[in-house]
């Protein structure tokens, strides 16, 4: 693909991540609903968020070793109707079980697009690739942003079955974003490669891949904990599932803004210190967050909170890529996947405990302890470069060539 079209497709991706996961956003407002409309017990909803959390992020790396292997240009597409299409339907039934079966289907289309999407973004400028990453990140946050108020508003007005509404938006902006994507699809398919074997890709990185892994868990923690728990706690205390979405979406536009920062303001060499400042300066405001009542102090705690958070999060990325520059789906698959997988099964067990003994404050110093812990970890973090890899990368054997990129 030549230099001059790389901004279009960097652009392209952004805007399709954008839809992704405003559809992938408009679940956060609706758990205590679920409970409500599908007659859920504490155990059914946790088990169903750990559903939707396992194949919406897991999944990734699978999809990962799957692109490296394959060309999966056609995941940025089916992915996301897939996920449009199951999300939409989640109000018209009464079933648990198909309830399960649309948050996995629907996971899964997500997931698929992430480790392709971010692959192609963070090659689009691979001198600057914190900066596209972030460019990439901010538009799947504005869609997250979106998706709580659109979600909780619609459901206020309409219930569970409005979101149906949502299948003829989100189809017509893929149709939109078509012309725009055209490029993409027309490049010549890359022919398969041999499969990645994961311990030669792995061998002398070990040690900084499981620490990135672990640190993008505890991370993740509070970013995918924060929306979920608010939510429960605002509607434990009587707030309405519109309220419940416009605080979510205080978050989620926080952290969107930070990526936008972490794009515009901030360098190469201030990267170390963002990925360890910003976790530790959001401690503080999440201890705090279930005792600000529900006005605007409360709103603009949880928008600092999705900023700080914000502005980190792409770093990450961006460093796994940098870690694993011979298989950058793979290690995209990691920081947006597998640490979102981990994370999110940690706040599955918070939000059961929380359930079971009808509190959702004690959930907020957690996450504070959780974001402390990454912080800290990243003082062991080795350092490296856009251009060059600080580790050595990892040498594949003659019958089995590096897997291109697209």
């Amino acid at each position: 693909m030549k230099p001059a079209s790389m901004l279009p497709l960097l652009f392209f991706l952004a805007a399709t991540h954008l839809v992704v996961d405003l559809v992938a956003g408009t679940l956060n407002p609706l758990w205590p609903r679920f409970n409500d409309h599908y007659q859920l017990g504490a155990a059914e909803a946790v088990i169903l968020f750990v559903i939707w959390q396992g194949s919406a992020s897991v999944s990734q790396f699978v999809f990962g070793m799957y692109g490296d292997r394959f060309n999966t240009r056609w995941l940025l597409w089916t992915g996301p109707i897939v996920a449009t299409i199951c999300l939409s339907s989640v109000g018209l039934f009464q079933s648990p079980i198909i309830l399960g079966i649309l948050l996995a289907a629907s996971g899964l289309g997500i997931a698929a697009f992430h480790p392709e999407g971010a692959a192609l973004a963070g090659s689009c400028v691979p001198e600057h690739r914190s900066r596209a990453m972030s460019i990439f990140t901010v538009g799947g946050f504005i869609g997250q942003a979106i998706g709580p108020a659109y979600s909780g508003g619609i459901v206020t007005w309409l219930g569970l079955s409005g979101l149906a509404w949502g299948l003829l938006g989100g189809l017509l902006a893929f149709a939109l974003l078509l012309p725009l994507g055209r490029g993409v699809m027309t490049q010549p398919a890359r022919p398969p490669s041999a499969p990645v074997n994961l311990r030669v890709l792995f061998r002398g990185r070990e040690w900084p891949v499981l620490l990135v892994l672990v640190i993008g868990s505890l991370r993740i923690i509070a970013a995918a904990g924060v929306p979920v728990l608010v939510g429960f706690l605002l509607h434990s205390r009587g707030a309405c599932d519109f309220d419940l979405g416009l605080v979510q979406s205080a978050f989620m536009f926080g952290i969107g803004l930070g990526g936008l920062a972490s794009a515009t303001l901030f360098r190469p060499r201030h990267e170390g210190t963002i990925l360890w400042l910003c976790p530790l300066l959001v401690t503080p405001v999440l201890v705090a967050i279930p005792y600000l009542g529900e006005g605007w102090l409360l709103f603009a705690s949880v928008g600092l909170t999705g900023l700080l958070l914000g502005i980190s999060l792409p770093v990450l990325i961006s460093y796994g890529q940098q870690l694993m520059p011979d298989s950058q789906r793979i290690a995209s698959s990691i920081t947006m996947g597998v640490s979102w997988g981990l994370g999110g099964g940690i706040v599955s067990l918070i939000l059961y405990l929380c359930q079971l003994y009808g509190h959702f404050e004690p959930a907020f110093p957690a996450f504070a302890v959780a974001t402390l812990a990454s912080s800290a970890l990243c003082i062991w973090l080795p350092a490296v470069s856009a251009q060059q890899p600080a580790l050595p990368a990892a040498k594949l054997p003659a019958d089995q060539p590096h897997p291109a990129e697209a």
